[in-house]
């Protein structure tokens, strides 16, 4: 019925939001980070192999997502652009070299109706906000390389006209969960993809 990605930074609260929409009756996909073994490397120390980890993790849910979307309603913390955006800082800094291998893979698999989401919610913060967010994290996940936040928005848009993918809503989650839950479930009324 309804598959719907949160896009943002670490911290940006995709997995709150995810949760939140979970106990509301959503299918929760988890970002690719969360379901990776610990030994895999993520955030801005990545490189090629932790690359394809990710993103294979995020193909792992094609099925439930053709499944689940017959069903309900799918939420997924991050996806397959959200990979693609951190993949291509890595290559431009010449970490990972997996990018235009998972470019055209991603392109495959949106080809298929029923892997491409019917709107992705781009979730933003101020520094503050992501900064305070990003302490909390375990020091796995926690980005420390300040190109990465300068530069993730924008690669994320890059990828997004690169394939097309335009049906972005854009959310502020500087204010507490039941605000910004509320802000993300209007839009996703307003644009067709949920009913209370």
């Amino acid at each position: 019925m309804t598959f719907v990605v949160l896009e943002g930074f670490s911290g940006s609260g995709k997995t709150t939001l995810a949760l939140e929409m979970e106990k509301r009756g959503w299918v929760r996909l988890p970002e690719s980070a969360h379901v990776v073994p610990r030994s895999v490397p993520v955030a801005d120390r990545a490189d090629t192999f932790s690359d394809y980890c990710l993103f294979g993790a995020t193909m792992g849910f094609s099925s439930a997502i053709a499944k689940s979307r017959e069903r309900g309603r799918v939420v997924s913390e991050g996806y397959l652009l959200g990979d693609l955006a951190y993949a291509k800082i890595r290559f431009e800094l010449k970490k990972s070299d997996a990018y235009p291998v998972l470019l055209r893979l991603c392109k495959d698999m949106l080809s298929d109706p029923r892997m491409r989401p019917d709107l992705y919610v781009r979730l933003e913060a101020g520094g503050d906000t992501i900064g305070s967010r990003q302490a909390r994290k375990g020091e796995r996940e926690r980005n420390v390389d300040g190109y990465f936040k300068e530069r993730f928005y924008p690669a994320l848009g890059e990828v997004h006209t690169e394939l097309g993918e335009s049906e972005v809503e854009r959310v502020r989650t500087d204010s507490d969960k039941s605000a910004t839950l509320e802000r993300v479930l209007a839009a996703l009324e307003r644009r067709g993809a949920w009913r209370p």
